[in-house]
């Protein structure tokens, strides 16, 4: 019966190696592996910088090591007795030089996993190197837990392979709720490019590894069976908290990461409304087509030109996309004749700032949409339409629009006449500064024009 447990023992051991390398490249194959790259090459690179394999690499050369420098010590102090050198031998075997050897090799560890990771990352082009070096730190710390002193019950060997059995089982549960909770909701955000924190996949795993590597290393200073049984269910413990702890933090990442890209797809989707009213507007004007278009390019331009947030030049494009709204309200034949407007004619023409402002004013969400709708054709010196606002009393983004539509209007073709020459625009500008236009924003549109060189900007 203790044969058949020993075996049995012995045997999961070895599976669970087999398991930790195997469901180590799937987690690699399935976070990171692209189209082009082989899956036998990634097999192998996996397998060689598997955190199992670089561990026990690393372990063997610094006792080998050890031992080698203190039979070389030994040989050149003049001792070149067997017994003697088999002593030096039996002695790095021994509790206190594991100790030694086993701290040294757990930082040198940590510090090739790091290595390791952000090479193959860069290998596999990944978005975020951090979640590679995440993954290969995430199976240290299973490592760490797994990797624990065979031999803790020397007197009961029934016992203890009754405790290495439990202990396989508990490392198997791990590496089975780790690729599937941890590993399969973290591949969802692996191939993203959006920003995210790398401090919460790198110095968490690096505590717990250099916790776990200490506390290891303490037990051989312990001859004492109930404090390292202590040990192993309090890491035991521990690791399946950190298990659920980052599935928690992953899924909380997916489920921000899936309200920023609805978000972003309803912004697309707004703008693109906005767009399509846009040039519906403008194509009851022959003459306009694309007019609200680059008033807000112009608009935007400007306002990156005053120094603006990106917010905040993002909204100011928005306000002059829909600034001519009104003129949904205003007849075809008089937005179309090409004969000088009669004073009726010419009163209907401005009612079209009022009409897009109480149309603007019923989108709750966006109330500051009707701004470029209202006070786009306020004069700097009061003579504007529809409230005669003055100066500063102008809302500035409204003053903003009123620069670039008039802007427009000198650069596009009309049906009198074709776009202006460049030094003729500026110089209408120049010459209103002041009484049509804001000073500041008119010589910010002054600087654009003398920028450019090849007048670009135009219908």
């Amino acid at each position: 019966m203790q044969e058949v447990i020993s075996t049995i023992s012995t045997l999961l051991g070895d599976l669970l190696i087999v398991a930790f390398i195997i469901l180590f490249y799937l987690s690699i194959k399935k976070c990171f592996w692209q189209s082009g790259k082989s899956r036998i090459l990634l097999f192998f690179v996996s397998f060689f910088t598997n955190p199992f394999i670089v561990y026990v690499a690393i372990y063997f050369i610094m006792a080998i090591v050890s031992t080698g420098i203190k039979i070389f010590h030994a040989v050149s102090m003049g001792i070149d007795d067997v017994d003697a050198l088999t002593d030096i031998i039996k002695q790095s075997a021994s509790p206190s030089s594991l100790s030694i050897d086993l701290a040294v090799s757990w930082f040198i560890y940590l510090l090739f996993m790091f290595l390791f990771a952000y090479l193959i990352g860069k290998w596999l082009k990944a978005p975020n190197k951090s979640l590679v070096i995440f993954v290969y730190l995430l199976f240290s710390i299973i490592l760490i837990c797994t990797f624990k002193s065979s031999n803790i019950l020397g007197d009961h060997p029934m016992l203890q392979s009754i405790i290495n059995i439990t202990d396989s089982l508990v490392q198997f549960t791990a590496l089975f709720l780790t690729y599937h909770l941890d590993i399969k909701a973290l591949s969802k955000m692996t191939s993203q490019r959006r920003e995210i924190n790398w401090k919460i996949f790198v110095i968490t795993p690096t505590v717990l590894g250099i916790i776990f590597a200490v506390s290891s290393a303490l037990q051989f200073y312990k001859d004492n069976s109930d404090v390292i049984i202590a040990f192993y269910i309090f890491s035991d413990v521990l690791l399946f908290l950190f298990i659920w702890a980052f599935y928690v933090i992953i899924q909380n990442i997916n489920a921000t990461n899936d309200a920023i890209k609805a978000k972003d797809e309803v912004k697309t989707l707004s703008v693109e409304v906005m767009e399509a009213l846009a040039h519906t507007i403008d194509a009851k004007d022959e003459y306009t087509r694309g007019h609200s278009v680059r008033v807000a390019k112009y608009s935007r331009m400007l306002a990156e030109k005053l120094g603006l947030s990106a917010e905040d030049c993002e909204n100011v494009y928005y306000m002059a996309l829909l600034h001519d709204i009104g003129k949904i309200g205003v007849p075809n034949e008089i937005i179309n004749s090409t004969a000088k407007l009669t004073d009726d004619e010419y009163a209907v023409i401005k009612t079209h700032p009022s009409i897009g402002y109480d149309i603007l004013s019923e989108i709750k969400s966006r109330p500051d949409l009707s701004i470029g709708a209202r006070w786009h054709h306020e004069r700097y010196d009061g003579k504007g339409y529809p409230d005669g606002k003055k100066g500063e009393d102008i809302p500035f983004f409204a003053r903003i629009i009123a620069v670039a539509d008039s802007y427009d209007a000198m650069t596009s073709n009309r049906s009198y006449r074709n776009y202006m020459p460049q030094d003729k625009v500026r110089s209408e500008i120049e010459n209103n500064i002041g009484t049509q236009f804001d000073p500041d924003i008119a010589k910010c549109m002054l600087a654009i024009i003398d920028d450019d060189i090849d007048y670009v900007l135009h219908e």
